[in-house]
């Protein structure tokens, strides 16, 4: 194959744990299998909040790895009780270190990995004959990384977008200058510009984008394969993931203790399963603690073992950020949770990407965070499904959600890429 050879550049990657490493493990795997030559360049000895070993049996034996050592002061700003990075934290000390990593550190703390990936990538790139470098982000340090090796190197780059730079939902939550927040912004479309594509998971985000670089193209996240789902007598209800307290699902765990103390069948069937980090607010929520045995909270679990969790699950629940534009930014384990054909319930803003994936794919229903009366009489419709043997879906086209389908998309891109 002419003009084959890829770099990929990525903070994320095995045996960094959660949703986010999945999509360029997946396409880095597809595209070896297509035929190109792939290099994955990542960082060595890193910060990652979440670890998940197992990933490392994933990884194509053919994909050739180059580690760049890297400085992370962001170790510093991680709650020494869980995963969390206190961006929603109170009190004066963790207010103080929020504001050092809001102006101090730009784009984000892994700035100090930019020169040293640079330089090594570079030659690289002019030592291999690298036709194509990938970036993907965040961090948004990867962003400059690439501007950088486009303006040394003449290379074809491909900038993919995961979220969104300027309008990153956690930069709402932290004390950020506005000569800052104008420094991301003008990075952002400077880093747009100069990408020979840009790359984006969701559909409000490629219209955003679109409008600096029209060589902006639309790839979701996915999933590997549909899973199998297993028989049980428990009516379980399972999030899986990060939850904030902007994320947090009040009417949910109001909604759940109501039924439970009304209803005795369910209150006999009923199990909620929360599995990942968690924040205190979501612990502590008097709901949940009158719930008491009813709910089990768990710590991070290797994807093996969750999906095997997953499979015995009988209802989602997904939640998007609960402030404006939440919902324009998909999770990725929305994908995850797409493969198994059970029923979601989304928490997200009606209209939103969120909304409209869910919409389309038939794959669940959607509620905003103070529909309390539909989303009591929705459960309730679920769990008599369970009841009579009826909980699978039938869900909608998903199949172009694979990776394997994705890939072809992505190898699509690459290729208008070179014209």
């Amino acid at each position: 194959m002419i003009n084959n050879k890829i770099l990929i550049i990525t903070y994320y990657w095995p045996p960094s744990g959660g949703s986010g490493v999945q999509r360029w493990l997946n396409f880095s795997n597809n595209l070896v299998d297509m035929g190109y030559d792939v290099t994955v360049l990542t960082a060595e000895f890193p910060n990652y909040p979440l670890t998940d070993q197992s990933l490392n049996n994933y990884i194509n034996p053919l994909i050739k790895i180059l580690k760049v050592p890297v400085f992370e002061p962001a170790k510093f700003f991680k709650s020494k009780k869980n995963n969390s990075d206190n961006i929603e934290g109170n009190g004066m000390i963790n207010y103080l270190k929020l504001f050092i990593r809001a102006n101090l550190f730009f784009p984000d703390s892994r700035m100090f990995w930019i020169n040293n990936v640079v330089n090594i990538a570079s030659s690289f790139i002019n030592n291999n004959n690298i036709n194509y470098v990938i970036t993907t982000s965040p961090p948004f340090s990867l962003n400059i990384i690439g501007y950088k090796l486009k303006l040394r190197n003449n290379i074809k780059w491909i900038s993919d977008y995961r979220d969104p730079w300027s309008d990153f939902f956690q930069f709402k939550n932290m004390p950020m200058f506005k000569y800052v927040k104008k420094k991301h912004i003008k990075w952002e479309e400077k880093c747009l510009k100069l990408a020979d594509s840009v790359i984006v998971t969701s559909p409000s985000l490629k219209n955003i984008y679109s409008k600096i670089n029209h060589n902006t193209h639309l790839i979701t996240n996915g999933f590997k394969e549909i899973e199998e789902t297993i028989e049980s007598e428990n009516f379980e209800i399972i999030y899986s993931g990060v939850m904030k307290s902007s994320q947090n699902p009040k009417l949910l765990w109001k909604v759940l203790y109501e039924i439970s103390k009304s209803n005795l069948s369910f209150k006999k069937d009923f199990k909620l399963n929360l599995i990942g980090s968690f924040d205190k607010s979501i612990h502590q929520n008097k709901y949940l603690i009158k719930l008491k045995e009813k709910v089990v909270f768990k710590n991070y679990i290797s994807k093996d073992v969750l999906d095997k969790k997953l499979s015995l699950g009988k209802v989602f629940v997904l939640c998007d950020v609960n402030q404006k534009g939440g919902g324009n930014l998909i999770p990725g384990k929305f994908y995850h949770y797409l493969s198994y054909k059970i029923p979601i319930i989304a928490f997200s803003s009606l209209n939103s990407d969120t909304h409209n994936i869910i919409k389309e794919t038939k794959s669940g229903n959607v509620f905003d965070f103070s529909n309390e009366i539909d989303l009591k009489n929705h459960i309730l419709e679920l769990y008599s499904n369970f009841k009579n043997g009826n909980y699978l879906i039938n869900i909608n086209d998903i199949e172009k959600y694979k990776y394997s389908n994705l890939s072809s998309e992505l190898q699509s891109v690459i290729k208008k890429t070179n014209n």
